[in-house]
């Protein structure tokens, strides 16, 4: 009996193991491509009422369920949050599964309407059920690859979309199955617009920035030579308003200046040359006579650059400005005003608008009159002083002779002119002088100007009786006798003074002066001393001198020898 009711508890135990052997048996799943390739990192799920569970495959494609109890499961896999494979299972009965997953590949390749590839474009795919949203940018072969995409034939897909895009705008679209198709080819409405902007003359404008707009889409240019390419731009029959806002700007210092904005079609490749409402300023400079004025400094300013450039008149007296935005729209330049300088001195301005290609203007300089008195270096008018007034700034010349009353009047630019005074065909006097409105005193000095000449001896006394002659400019001026005052001479101009010096008929000195103003000449005979009213040699006198001044230092050393010894005898005694 004991071993009967032994083997029966054994038999119940064993029965009681068996649900609990089944409950700790493991699923196994396989998750495989179309082409029967392994798939690692998949996520896939088992599922039954009231449980789920996650398994992320790996890298041979395989997932483990550990201790599932028995029951009925579904097995998905999943991509993309869509599930690509499905199986319903009996566990344990069924241990071991295989997913294959329902996905392909696709190539899409984007070529503009020529058939050149391009780069750099957005493709979008997105399936019909809004499950799967995907974008990229094709690579310089134009392609771009999307990978796991679930297919059509699953539930919520449906086909699939492709779409490139620039900027947000859509440029080309096709329609497709998966798996029925792995390579898409789109051909994009892209155009190239090549654009050339020149100025009312027809020259190119450089340095300008050229941006074309339709709604969110915008690409800017810049062109150094006055020419930009635009590539690969959406076609106008795309864009919302099917036209391109095109705007030119300039900029100058730090401010940019629309000169060209117009609306405009761009439908297929296009070259536009398009005409800027820039034009040149020219601003002519004379005095009341007519005569081009140079030198003069114009600053320029508008309504949109206060002093934004400074401009100087040529030999033909014109300054000008090349390339000036239109005071009307696009630039809204407003009024021009010319500000005008000579020098750092403020002569005037004149204000006008820009609104042709060519605008000329005429600035009018009133002339100063400017009288001149000249008298020589006594004060006495002098009449006939001929003037020659070269303006410093502008290199004009103006000339006048003066009356008798001494007065020249010359009608001038006011401002610094060289001065050159010429008198009796010599000149006389050059300086630079300010001329204005008004009366100018000038004194020249070296016009009928004293000069003194006097003799003196070797020791500086003035001495008389010799005989003088003098000549200047190549004319005697003076032949006789003087006394010790010597004599004195009015010169009319700057000049050589030729003095010769005799006595008894014998020339004793010559000297030549060059003379432009007063002067007190003394003529020094070095070998001569004056003796009584007589002029002898200074040689025998100086050594009679030389000779008595030895003879008085050695009798003055003599006494002072004398005077020693004669101290020291006494001592002695």
């Amino acid at each position: 009996m004991k071993k009967l009711a032994l083997l029966v508890l054994l038999i119940l135990l064993v029965i009681s193991l068996v649900p609990t052997i089944h409950a700790q048996q493991n699923l196994y799943v396989h998750v495989v491509d179309a082409d029967g390739r392994p798939r690692g990192n998949v996520e896939v799920r088992v599922i039954r009422e009231g449980f789920s569970r996650i398994f992320i495959t790996n890298s041979t494609g395989h997932a483990v369920f550990v201790d599932l109890t028995s029951g009925t499961y579904t097995v998905e896999a999943i991509i993309r949050d869509v599930v690509v494979a499905q199986k319903v299972v009996e566990f344990p009965r069924e241990s071991t599964v295989d997913l294959v997953l329902a996905i392909s590949s696709l190539d899409v390749i984007v070529r503009d309407t020529k058939g050149n590839p391009v780069q750099g474009i957005t493709v979008r795919i997105r399936d019909s059920g809004g499950r799967v949203s995907l974008s990229e940018a094709t690579d310089d072969l134009g392609s771009v690859a999307f990978a796991d995409l679930p297919y059509s034939s699953l539930e919520g897909i449906g086909n699939y979309t492709a779409e490139a895009f620039v900027d947000g705008i859509s440029v080309a679209m096709s329609q497709f199955s998966v798996p029925q198709q792995t390579l898409v080819n789109l051909s994009a409405k892209l155009v190239n617009l090549n654009v050339t902007v020149t100025n009312m003359e027809g020259k190119r404008v450089q340095q300008v920035d050229v941006t074309i707009r339709s709604g969110n889409f915008s690409r800017s240019l810049t062109g150094a030579e006055g020419f930009v390419s635009f590539q690969n731009i959406p076609s106008s029959d795309l864009l919302p308003t099917n036209s391109y806002t095109i705007e030119v700007t300039r900029t100058v210092l730090t401010t940019p200046i629309t000169i060209y904005k117009e609306n405009r079609s761009v439908p297929h490749d296009m070259a536009l040359d398009l005409i800027a409402n820039l034009g040149t300023l020219k601003l002519k400079v004379v005095d009341e006579d007519g005569k081009p004025i140079e030198g003069m400094s114009v600053m320029i300013s508008h309504g949109l650059l206060a002093n934004f450039t400074v401009l100087e008149t040529g030999a033909d007296g014109i300054a000008t400005l090349f390339n000036a935005p239109f005071s009307t729209p696009p630039s809204n330049a407003g009024d021009y005003t010319l500000m005008l300088f000579r020098g750092k001195s403020y002569v005037g301005k004149l204000v006008t608008k820009m609104m042709s290609a060519l605008v000329e203007e005429t600035f009018v300089m009133k002339l100063s009159r400017t009288v001149l008195v000249i008298t020589d270096y006594g004060g006495t008018p002098l009449a006939g002083v001929s003037l020659k007034a070269k303006d410093v700034i502008s290199g004009a010349e103006y000339e006048g002779t003066t009356e008798d009353d001494g007065s020249a009047e010359l009608r001038i630019l006011p401002g610094p002119h060289e001065v050159v005074f010429s008198y009796m065909g010599r000149t006389v006097r050059s300086s630079i002088m300010n001329l204005d409105e008004g009366t100018i005193d000038v004194r020249l000095s070296s016009v009928n100007y004293p000069v003194t000449v006097s003799i003196v001896d070797s020791l500086g006394t003035s001495i008389g009786g010799l005989k003088l002659q003098m000549s200047f400019d190549g004319k005697n001026v003076f032949d006789d006798v003087v006394d010790r005052e010597g004599v004195k001479l009015t010169l009319p101009y700057p000049g050589e003074l030729v003095v010769s010096v005799f006595m008894e008929g014998s020339l004793l000195q010559k000297r030549v002066f060059s003379l432009t103003g007063p002067e007190e000449l003394r003529i020094r005979m070095s070998d001569k001393v004056n003796i009584g009213g007589l002029l002898v040699d200074a040689a025998p006198i100086v050594q009679a001198l030389t000779l008595a001044a030895l003879v008085a230092s050695l009798l003055g050393l003599s006494y002072v020898v004398f005077s020693w010894l004669r101290g020291k005898t006494r001592k002695e005694a």
